[in-house]
């Protein structure tokens, strides 16, 4: 028997069945025509992976967990989901919908569907009365809270799909306007392109939240770029958002890594072990003591799919006696312009070593966790995560 919902009312999936297939169908009937996509959002509620915008310009996701089917059983469009086969980052999946229309308060009536093997689940109906002037609701979410659950939502946003995916931790480039006329030899367009999604800037904040770069742009061979900045004191900055400036505080960028062959190391200026681009393709392009360098210290990855993992370190060498006094901050870039940023927003005065984050190859992907851990030195943070190196003192 399937369970009707209302708008807010929410279930936990394994009531409704046991099954992980599902299919989710929506229709959608009103003035103007509609857009249905799914988003598969991970537990920050953020699009951290573009590929898991399904959408008609690209219908399912990299191993096929979640496909658009088309329109078909009366529904405008449906989807499959396999809970199963979704990735492990996945926590939320959001069925969207968009209108050329004024808006979906124009919306004659609408219907979102959940089955599993061709039964019906659950429904929810909604109408233009549940709406003002939002040009993209979100529709029904599956989401896993200690189990898989189910929501009707019915919320929207006036801004279209642009503040629906800027929500999502996402920003939408729109294609170029067309000219204003064509010759009429022209043909015309079978369809407008599509926005061009980009993941823009993601910010974690608190240990323990993650994010993630594609290694399926490029085959893993895009280099990941680790910049790190802070404050030298008296409002003199550097780095990629400040300006050149004096004072003395001397933090020092490294990693210590792991590759897939098995082969380990520590890059850092102490000692000068600055790597390589070629093996083990990480490099420390400077030791910027002076404080003046506009673009800070920068470690590259130039070969993301061959590590296994990377902790990112920052220690203070000189200059200042602890973390609070200096604001640092880590950036990671990839090749595609998108940005994960943390804040050293937690600092422990008693110590000078810094493990900011962990960097991790997940077969499709690269996983960045924030970690901010504080340590004394280099040896109780390697104890920390295991790497297993024997340590001496050292000097630039």
């Amino acid at each position: 028997m399937s369970m009707t919902f209302v708008r807010g009312q929410k279930a936990r999936l394994g009531d409704l069945t046991p099954d992980t297939r599902l299919t989710v169908g929506v229709e959608l009937v009103g003035r103007g025509s509609f857009d249905i996509s799914l988003l598969g959002l991970d537990g920050r509620e953020r699009l951290s992976d573009d590929r898991y915008f399904v959408f008609y310009n690209q219908p399912q996701s990299p191993e096929g967990a979640l496909r658009q089917l088309g329109a078909g059983g009366g529904y405008t469009q449906r989807f499959e989901i396999d809970l199963a086969r979704l990735p492990a980052f996945l926590e939320r999946l959001v069925i969207v919908a968009t209108t050329d229309g004024a808006s979906f308060a124009d919306l004659e009536r609408g219907r979102v569907g959940l089955e599993a093997q061709g039964r019906e689940l659950a429904r929810f109906e909604f109408s233009g009365r549940d709406f003002t002037r939002e040009r993209a609701i979100m529709a029904l979410e599956v989401y896993r809270k200690d189990v898989w659950r189910v929501s009707a939502i019915a919320q929207g946003f006036v801004g279209g799909l642009h503040e629906l995916l800027v929500h999502y931790g996402a920003t939408v480039t729109d294609p170029p306007p067309a000219p204003a006329s064509a010759p009429a030899s022209a043909p015309a367009s079978a369809a407008p392109p599509a926005p061009k999604v980009n993941l823009g800037k993601v910010t974690l904040e608190k240990r323990g939240e993650k994010s993630a770069v594609s290694l399926k742009k490029g085959g893993g061979t895009q280099p990941i770029h680790v910049n790190l900045n802070w404050d030298q004191g008296q409002g003199k900055k550097r780095g990629f958002f400040g300006l050149g400036g004096g004072g003395s505080a001397d933090l020092d960028l490294g990693c210590m890594f792991e590759l897939q062959d098995g082969n380990k190391g520590v890059i850092q200026a102490l000692g000068r072990n600055f790597g390589s681009r070629d093996y083990p393709y990480i490099f420390l392009d400077k030791d910027d003591r002076s404080g003046v360098a506009v673009d800070g210290e920068n470690l590259y990855l130039y070969r993301p799919d061959l590590i296994r993992r990377v902790m990112v370190f920052a220690f203070i060498y000189e200059g200042t006696g602890n973390f609070t006094q200096v604001n640092g901050r880590l950036t990671l870039k990839d090749a595609d312009g998108n940005e994960i940023f943390m804040q050293l927003n937690n600092p422990d005065a008693r110590n000078t070593f810094c493990a900011i984050c962990l960097i991790e190859n997940r077969g499709d992907r690269i996983e960045i966790t924030k970690e901010e851990r504080y340590f004394p030195n280099h040896e109780p943070a390697d104890r920390h995560f295991g790497f297993g190196f024997n340590w001496r003192a050292g000097s630039k």
